[in-house]
């Protein structure tokens, strides 16, 4: 009799399990009915007619075959799914407030069924769960639409271009266009800027920066212009269709403060004596990326008590730089090793008699320290003379643009971009 009792209640007990498993999972695609589903669909490169879709968002606690049982698939394809996804896709990364989409036929005879989860706005995994079942990854087409800010300087620029909700990637952008015409710390309040940009949409939402197409900033009256032109390796020209880029950077840190020039006679702020002061100091916190100013083999990796830890590059016979008082040495950096114009050799550092973080940049030619900030650099080759014409007609409605209150050529220009 206890026996048969004690039988009824885990009978009882399996019903009402079943029943909760049956309302959990029927919710768990109660998800959100899109009207317009072939567009919906299409952005995931599936084109059908007769679709159903179904967006929603993982909840906590879920997993795919829980979704995927609600959603009417048999466990032998939810199987294979897991089984061929191993390759793609760990299941078990499902996390919960992603949304995933389900795409179906509304015709039963149909055997098309998807289950798309979204890792974020522009990638996304793709379950196909027809005969055979296939387990893909995938990334909707970004729209590029081209944009414009503009400003007057307050402070700084950078500070300025946050303000108006300009992502810092597109500053650092801007900074390493100019790095070799502009030093944006002498950059002055007044100073104006204009710049045409890429930008990259899903739908209403943005999902980045692209290419910056042109710009001007006016410093100190002069206006120093920028355009993106695709000659082979897509460089950035001025007006004339002189190369922004030089042998040598503007400074080896992107944002940077002088605080000491090159002088025969400093009184050093430790030994307190007169000595000479053979580079030009930058103030910028610990563990600042330190840039070589130049292509170059590194010649030496050293220490000692008065520079610390310090980086010597050879640029050429003529060319010779130096780097002291670094924190470190930047991963993989060794003596004997080619470095290329922007990479990072170390991070600004106090090592060496130093007063607190800095880098202390030198600069030598043919042998001798000379002050960096007044040499005459030597640009890179300009537009090729065969395609003037084609630079001029091409930057011509840019700089219109750039020069005129607002712009009115680009504003509404749109194209679409696979690679988001």
């Amino acid at each position: 009799m206890t026996i048969c009792f004690n039988s009824k209640i885990i009978c009882i007990f399996n019903i009402l399990l079943f029943i909760q498993l049956l309302i959990s999972t029927t919710s768990a695609f109660a998800g959100q009915d899109i009207l317009d589903s072939k567009s919906t669909a299409a952005q995931y490169g599936i084109e059908y007619d007769n679709l159903q879709v179904k967006k929603d968002i993982i909840k906590s606690g879920q997993n795919l075959a829980e979704i995927l049982l609600a959603a009417g698939v048999s466990y032998n394809q939810i199987h294979d799914a897991i089984k061929k996804s191993r390759k793609v896709f760990d299941v078990r990364k499902l996390r919960a407030g992603k949304p995933y989409c389900i795409i179906k036929s509304s015709r039963e005879e149909e055997k098309i069924f998807y289950f798309i989860y979204e890792q974020n706005t522009v990638d996304y995994v793709v379950f196909d769960l027809g005969e055979p079942v296939n387990v893909y990854k995938d990334s909707k087409t970004a729209e590029i639409r081209s944009q414009t800010v503009e400003g007057v300087i307050k402070s700084s620029l950078s500070e300025e271009l946050a303000n108006q909700g300009i992502s810092h990637k597109l500053v650092s952008r801007l900074s390493e266009i100019y790095a070799w015409t502009l030093d944006f710390y002498h950059l002055q309040k007044g100073d104006t800027f204009k710049i045409i940009y890429e930008e990259r949409h899903i739908g209403n939402k943005i999902i980045g920066a692209g290419k910056i197409l042109a710009a001007r900033i006016t410093h100190a009256k002069k206006d120093y212009y920028a355009f993106y032109f695709e000659n082979n390796k897509g460089r950035y020209y001025d007006e004339n269709g002189g190369s922004l880029r030089n042998a040598f950077l503007k400074a080896p840190l992107k944002f940077v403060r002088i605080t000491s020039g090159f002088t025969k006679k400093r009184l050093h702020p430790i030994l307190n004596e007169y000595k000479e002061h053979l580079g030009v100091d930058y103030a910028a916190p610990k563990g600042t990326p330190v840039m070589s100013v130049g292509d170059g083999i590194i010649e030496k990796l050293s220490y000692d008590r008065g520079s610390g830890n310090y980086i010597q590059i050879r640029h050429n016979k003529t060319y010779m730089t130096q780097y002291l008082h670094l924190s470190k040495y930047a991963k993989g950096i060794k003596t004997g090793q080619r470095v290329a114009q922007g990479e990072t050799i170390g991070y600004v550092g106090s090592s060496g008699m130093a007063t607190g973080p800095h880098l202390d940049f030198r600069f030598w030619v043919n042998g001798i320290p000379v002050n960096f900030l007044k040499q005459e650099i030597p640009t890179a080759e300009p537009v090729a003379p065969e395609l003037m014409d084609k630079y001029n007609t091409y930057i011509a409605d840019l700089k219109t643009d750039l020069d005129t209150e607002k712009i009115i050529h680009f504003s509404a220009e749109a194209k679409k971009d696979k690679n988001g």
